[in-house]
C-alpha cells in the first residue's frame, strides 16, 4: 500500500497536493509494467527564480517477497514529445526509495521506507532556499507516515 502510494503520481489526491506545493506541470507516460516517464515542473516560490523541471525515468522492481525498489533517474527520452521550454531551468535528480514489508504488529501492517536522494536544482541557489526545499522533503515523508499510520 505504501509503495503504491509512491507510484500513483496522477491520482486526484497527488495532483491536488502537487499544485499546493508549487507544482505547475506533471506528466506521467507509461513505458511498460515496471516503468514510466515522469516530467515535473515546479515553482520554487523565490522571486526572480525561473521554474525548475525534472525529466525522469522511474523504474521499480520487486526483490523477493517483501521488498520493492523504486528508482528515479534523469532522462532525455521526453525531448521529442515534450520539448524543453527555454524559460525553464532543467534540474537533475537521482532518487531511490526502498520499501520493505515488516512483520505485522498486533495485526497492523508495518513497512520500512528508506530514501536516498541527490538533487541539483541548477543555478546559483542561496542556502536559505535549499534549507526550505530540504524541509519540504521531510514534510512529505511525515505526511506519508501520517497517511498510513494505523496505530
Amino acid at each position: 500500500e505504501v509503495a503504491a502510494f509512491e507510484c500513483l503520481k496522477m491520482s486526484r489526491e497527488a495532483m491536488r497536493n502537487f499544485h499546493k506545493k508549487g507544482g505547475i506541470k506533471n506528466i506521467v507516460e507509461k513505458v511498460n509494467d515496471h516503468s514510466f516517464y515522469f516530467l515535473s515542473r515546479r515553482d520554487l516560490k523565490v522571486t526572480g527564480f525561473k521554474h525548475r523541471e525534472w525529466r525522469q525515468l522511474v523504474v521499480w522492481k520487486k526483490e523477493g517477497e517483501n521488498k520493492l525498489i523504486v528508482c528515479y533517474n534523469d532522462t532525455d527520452a521526453l525531448e521529442e514529445t515534450h520539448p524543453r521550454d527555454p524559460n525553464v531551468v532543467v534540474a537533475s535528480a537521482r532518487t531511490t526509495w526502498e520499501y520493505e514489508r515488516l512483520p505485522e504488529v498486533d495485526g497492523i501492517p508495518q513497512t520500512r521506507v528508506k530514501l536516498v536522494a541527490r538533487v541539483d536544482v541548477a543555478g546559483s541557489v542561496p542556502t536559505f532556499v535549499m534549507n526550505r526545499l530540504v524541509r519540504s522533503v521531510g514534510k512529505s515523508l511525515i505526511s506519508m507516515r501520517k497517511k498510513f499510520d494505523k496505530s
